[in-house]
């Protein structure tokens, strides 16, 4: 599925994916498909497939004892799959990003609303995410709601404060400019101060709103995902006194590098910077969930020890059979949403009202040029004018050339 969106052809990665799941009742089939369908622009259809994962993901809160008992029993997979918690909350983001493509930013707002209680659902210290937090405040901020955008800001601003370098990014210096800039169009000279001594942004001045201006604000989907692969290895359990083949998901591949993307508007040429690192995310995720997978497994691995065992004492046939039978069964949970970026990059651009062309150029690890997205974007008076793209690594010409 990924293939045709490494090769410049997500038409092929939607068509595969289509034919996946024809009764929709998977949650990563359906978020897959709705991510494809918005990388080719089809935002009402991206969004009715995602709500389906929505729904869907709703029903497995209330899991069954019986698919339970089978997950620690036989293997993760037969668990139903809701996803990691960074996951559900971009499904909240992106279809919000699919209704700003729309124009119906006031959809946009309650998808990120329910993405808010959910996050308030998940404990008395909610898992907050950063980008979604943002990604809320300038919703909110193109609405006219300035107290709620503050309130977004400042929480997206203490997630990359107190989990970046791990989780996160650091905090993006648009975020700080933006947070500031709130801060004194509602006069809360306290706060403004107390955070511009530790921004380090002294000489930092907000910029009057105009009717003669407005606003560009570009989000790039850059890069795919990593995606987990399977391994195994022997545990020497202290109940049963053998050493048992416990299998368990791992990133083989490291982090790669991106290519970097630079805005060219006007004869002027404007930096991004990276407000959601989701490798870093699930890799994060992966490591803290570990702990809990290594239980279940060695777990699993000692029941099928005991229900082999047995079938052995009954007859020689019997016990290879469950031998076979555990080998087989034993595999690792390697889901994740597969077709989600690398990382989310954004950078806001006060620009003059009037027609402009925007273009978003990728360069290589040595500066090199590789591509162009173009979009052409009007600039309404004191509004935000919004471009939404994804863009993955071109293959290299040597491999085109023998795939052809």
């Amino acid at each position: 599925m990924r293939d045709g969106l490494l090769q410049g052809r997500p038409e092929l990665s939607l068509a595969i994916a289509e034919l996946e799941d024809p009764d929709q009742t998977e949650v990563l089939s359906s978020l897959d498909k709705g991510m494809l369908r918005r990388i080719n622009n089809d935002y009402v259809g991206s969004n009715q497939i995602f709500e389906v994962a929505k729904q869907e993901i709703e029903k497995l809160y209330g899991v069954s004892i019986t698919e339970n008992l089978a997950a620690v029993t036989i293997n993760e997979t037969l668990r139903g799959y809701e996803g990691d918690y960074y996951e559900q909350l971009l499904l909240h983001a992106y279809m919000a990003m699919n209704y700003i493509q729309l124009g119906q930013v006031d959809g946009a707002r309650v998808e990120m609303l329910q993405a808010n209680v959910k996050m308030m659902e998940w404990g008395d210290e909610p898992e907050e995410d950063a980008f979604s937090r943002y990604l809320e405040g300038l919703i909110f901020e193109h609405l006219g709601e300035q107290d709620s955008a503050l309130i977004s800001y400042r929480k997206a601003y203490i997630v990359y404060k107190e989990k970046g370098g791990e989780q996160y990014p650091v905090a993006p210096l648009g975020l700080k400019k933006d947070l500031l800039r709130l801060l004194a169009a509602q006069r809360l000279w306290g706060e403004y101060k107390s955070y511009k001594k530790e921004f380090n942004m002294a000489k930092y001045k907000p910029v009057k709103t105009s009717k003669k201006f407005g606003e560009l604000v570009v989000i790039l989907n850059n890069g795919l995902a990593p995606i987990k692969s399977e391994t195994a290895i022997p545990i020497f359990s202290t109940e049963v006194q053998q050493n048992l083949r416990v299998a368990f998901p791992i990133y083989r591949q490291a982090k790669k590098r991106l290519y970097t993307p630079k805005i060219s508007v006007n004869s002027k040429r404007y930096s991004m910077e990276t407000v959601e690192d989701i490798d870093a995310l699930a890799r994060y995720s992966l490591a803290q969930a570990m702990p809990g997978i290594m239980l279940r497994a060695t777990a699993r691995a000692i029941v099928k020890y005991n229900a082999q065992h047995s079938a052995q004492e009954s007859s020689a046939l019997a016990g290879f059979l469950m031998t076979i039978t555990n080998l087989v069964t034993e595999r690792a949970d390697t889901r994740s949403w597969a077709t989600l970026p690398q990382a989310i990059e954004l950078k806001r651009i006060r620009l003059p009202v009037g027609e402009h062309e925007v273009q978003i150029q990728m360069h290589n690890a040595t500066g090199q040029l590789v591509d162009v997205i173009h979009e052409n974007v009007v600039i309404k008076p004191r509004q935000s004018s919004f471009v939404i793209k994804h863009w993955n690594a071109p293959v290299p010409k040597l491999t085109q050339v023998a795939t052809q």
